[in-house]
């Protein structure tokens, strides 16, 4: 079977041109209110795919903040590199199981559409606590439920149709055990929410 990363890569063109939408890019809009971004602040999108949160992220930090986008799979990274020159991004290839920042470098880790492809969620946020000033927040985020998330990925084929969202109670205590507090999910269709707070 073919392995993660490799996938990944394989599906980049079509992933890309799959979120052109113009609803797709009302609901990233909509999804970073959420967030709660401030100017100045740095951010890291993990797990950044094809970048499409880039541009609302750059543009809620301003020119004085930063957004590190980093992805495992080569042509992700390649799709979102040619698309965004902003001069407060950079791409980094990474693993989040491994992150390669210092302690307490962040006010915002960013996780859209990535968490149930994670194989060792612990390890992947106790890396995300890690790296979060105190009080700076995780977010992860899907634009659909937990149901509709964990009812498509069994229809794909190759090493994600087994991929899957923790229930909130999973959730919470994953949460816990990698140090985060104030941890609030918001799961209703067509969007999800995971909070923690360092």
């Amino acid at each position: 079977m073919i392995d993660r990363k490799a996938f990944f890569n394989q599906i980049a063109q079509d992933w890309e041109r799959g979120h052109q939408q113009k609803q797709d890019k009302e609901k990233l809009a909509q999804l970073c209110q959420y967030f709660s971004l401030k100017r100045g602040e740095a951010v890291l999108d993990v797990g950044c795919g094809s970048g499409r949160l880039v541009p609302f992220l750059s543009q809620a930090v301003g020119q004085q903040g930063l957004v590190v986008a980093f992805d495992f799979a080569e042509e992700m990274l390649r799709i979102s590199k040619k698309k965004h020159h902003q001069k407060n991004l950079f791409f980094l290839q990474a693993d989040a199981q491994n992150v390669p920042f210092k302690a307490v470098s962040f006010e915002a880790v960013i996780c859209l559409a990535l968490f149930p492809h994670i194989p060792d969620k612990l390890s992947a946020l106790q890396e995300f606590h890690r790296i979060l000033k105190s009080g700076g927040s995780l977010y992860v985020a899907h634009l659909m439920s937990r149901q509709e998330l964990n009812s498509l990925h069994p229809q794909l084929k190759g090493p994600v149709n087994e991929d899957f969202l923790p229930n909130q109670s999973a959730m919470e205590g994953l949460f816990s055990l990698a140090g985060f507090k104030k941890v609030r999910i918001k799961d209703e269709p067509s969007f999800y929410l995971a909070q923690g707070e360092a």
